[in-house]
């Protein structure tokens, strides 16, 4: 059963990557974060690889989702 649910859950990625390739380095990040996170929930609490995927998370998901909106804090930012 849970098997099934393995292989359909493969095969409607691989079949969306197919028709998306412009998805396949958002896949790649989600499968990394993915595996990070069932490796440490099996060997208990990994705080820097918590800080890794959180990392990945972050840069995937909202920096380079919006660059602009990055560069503009940056450059509006100066140490002290």
């Amino acid at each position: 059963m849970a098997t099934d649910k393995y292989d359909q859950a493969i095969a409607e990625l691989s079949k969306l990557l197919s028709e998306k390739a412009e998805l396949q380095g958002v896949a790649a990040a989600k499968v990394k974060q993915l595996t990070a996170e069932l490796q440490s929930a099996a060997q208990g609490f990994d705080p820097v690889g918590r800080v890794k995927t959180g990392f990945a998370h972050f840069r995937t998901e909202k920096y380079e989702k919006n660059p602009d909106l990055y560069g503009q804090l940056a450059k509006g930012q100066s140490p002290k």
